[in-house]
This record gives structure tokens, sequence and C-alpha cells, in this order.
């Protein structure tokens, strides 16, 4: 069992930009914060649920870039950023229901967000408009708008303080002043991230069922086909590593999953034999199967975490821990940073 870590914890999930013709089913860097014990205990990120739907095309074309918009305006650009600078934030601060106090050895500061959020405000407005119509995910987006504009407002307002070292002529005054509206800020939007997310995930899983569906009788799509079938056992894996408390990881389910994430694997490679395009992509694949072997081995060998390994899961030094969820993320997430340079 894992030892309660002293860090707070954050799990990524992945969701990758969408390509058209191929969708596969992918996550992209959702930090889920949780308290130590959560990990330990208690600790669930949100499901990614498939459903999935076959027949007429028709409404395909629009769902894909209602999905796209979502991805890539909003989850893709800031959903990581913020989270990681939250992470960043209680990396140093001791308590994050006590704030800066002004005794801490380091200070870290937090990460800049990179953009005003209006991009994805536009994007969300404009998937609104679109058909079909999605009440559950377009509710969820303005949710996740109206947290986001918060959050980028909290954080830009603190961020020079700190980079700029303004806390040792103030005595963390302001530091102390702005704490509590940040940290509300940060776990805002971590309750949005993860609900909009959840929901951005449901419609991938959609348009990749759908793609499979499509794919399969054609013998011109046979590689499109088995991209598409290994995305699909990809994420299904990462869902069940990432998602499931470690204390309730099954060596048996872990083991099924890396096989038939391992098959897949195979599959696509022998279909793309020759696909120079693919070789990044196939190297990713062969990454996260080794992770993710790992990971059943330490949950199967029932091997502790050490003291140290401890102190890094949970947080971004996590994906340096063999045999750790985190690393499985990490595998998953460069796999699927690899998967833009496939042309099928």
């Amino acid at each position: 069992m894992v030892k309660q870590y002293q860090n707070s914890f954050a799990l990524l999930v992945g969701l990758s930009l969408i390509i058209t013709v191929s969708l596969g089913c992918n996550a992209i860097s959702e930090r889920l914060r949780d308290s130590a014990e959560a990990l330990k205990e208690d600790s669930k990120p949100g499901v990614t649920e498939r459903r999935g739907t076959t027949g007429a095309t028709s409404d395909d074309g629009s769902l894909t870039e209602k999905t796209n918009i979502y991805i890539s305006k909003c989850v893709n650009k800031y959903s990581n950023s913020v989270v990681n600078s939250y992470q960043r934030y209680t990396s140093w601060v001791r308590d994050p229901k006590v704030g800066p106090t002004g005794s801490e050895r380091n200070v870290y500061g937090l990460y800049e967000i990179s953009g005003d959020g209006e991009d994805c405000a536009a994007g969300i407005k404009e998937a609104s408009e679109m058909e079909p119509k999605m009440p559950a995910v377009e509710q969820a987006g303005d949710k996740y708008v109206e947290a986001l504009r918060e959050a980028i407002k909290q954080v830009k307002a603190i961020y020079p303080y700190y980079n700029q070292n303004d806390y040792k002529d103030d005595k963390f005054q302001k530091g102390k002043e702005a704490h509590q509206g940040l940290v509300d800020a940060f776990e805002a939007f971590t309750a949005a991230n993860k609900e909009f997310t959840l929901e951005v995930d449901k419609l991938e899983d959609e348009v990749a069922a759908k793609r499979l569906e499509l794919y399969r009788d054609d013998p011109s799509k046979k590689f499109a086909f088995v991209v598409t079938d290994f995305n699909i056992k990809a994420k299904k894996g990462l869902v069940y590593a990432s998602r499931t408390a470690y204390k309730e990881l099954s060596a048996e389910t872990l083991q099924s999953n890396a096989e038939e994430i391992e098959a897949a694997a195979a599959a696509m490679k022998e279909a793309g034999t020759g696909n120079s395009m693919a070789s990044s992509y196939f190297s990713g694949a062969d990454n996260y199967v080794k992770a993710y072997k790992d990971l059943m081995r330490r949950v199967r060998d029932k091997k502790p975490f050490n003291s140290m390994e401890q102190r890094w899961v949970g947080t971004s030094a996590g994906w340096m821990v063999e045999g750790s969820p985190d690393k499985v993320v990490h595998e998953y997430n460069s796999l699927i940073r690899s998967r833009s340079l496939l042309r099928l």
C-alpha cells in the first residue's frame, strides 16, 4: 500500500488534440489536486466514459469539430497550465489553509499562465451554437470559462510579486493578502476543469467509436482502424491506472489491460510497416506498454514506494518513479504528443 504522502498530489489525465481523419481516444492533462490521504484512500479522478454510437456519419463532422474546439482552445491550452501553477504554489506553501507565513525555506512562487482565457471563451460560445446541441458539456464549458477567467486574474495579479522577489520587501504581506483569493480560484478551477474534461472525454470517445466502425470493413483504412483501436485500448488502460485509488489497483486487471494494449500495438506496428512517419508513435507505444507493465509488477509484487519516491509521486517529479501511475500518465501523454506525426 502506498504510504501517506507528505506532498499534495495531482494526477494527470490527458486529452490530445483530435485529428479529424483518425480520432482515437486520448486524454489531456488534467492534474486533479487532492490531499495525500486521498491518494492513499479515495483518490478517483474523473472517469472517461465511452458513449459508442454507430450508423450515419452525417453528424460526425460537426461533432468532431465541436470536440476539437473544446480540446484545442480550452483543455489543451489552459487546463494543465492552471493546475501546474496551483501545484507549484502548494509545493512550497506548507499549509494551503494558512498560506505563506514568511518562514518558508524555499519560495518558488507559481507558474505564469499564458493567455487571458478569452480565446477559450470564444470557442465555448462557438461550439455551443453548433449542432448537435449537448447541454451537459455546454453548461460545463460555461463553468470552465468562468473559473478559468478568475484563476488567470488571480495568478496574473500575484505572479510578478513572487517572480521579482518582492516578498522580501514587505515580509510577505501582499502574498498573505492574496492567498485566499488565489486558492479559492484554483480550487474552483479544479472542480470546473474536472467536470468539463469528463464531458469532453465522452465526446471524444463517441467520435472514436464512430470512426472505428467506419474503418472496420474498409480495406483501404486498415492502418487507420488499428491505430484507432490501439488508441481506444490505450486510453482504457490509462483510465483504470490513473483514476483508480492506488490501493484498489488489481494486478490481474493491469495485466489484462497490458496484454490488450500490447497486442493492439503489435497489430498497429505490423499494419504500419514502412510508414516512416509512424516510427515515433510506435516507439511511444512501446514506452507506454513498458510503463504499464512496470506498474502492474509493482502492484503484483506489493513493492512499496521508498521515501524519496513517496515525495515525488503526485508532483511534477512523479514521472521519474518507475512503476507509478504518474509514469504511466507521462508515457501516455508523450505518446499522444507524437501522434501529430501520423499520416493516415
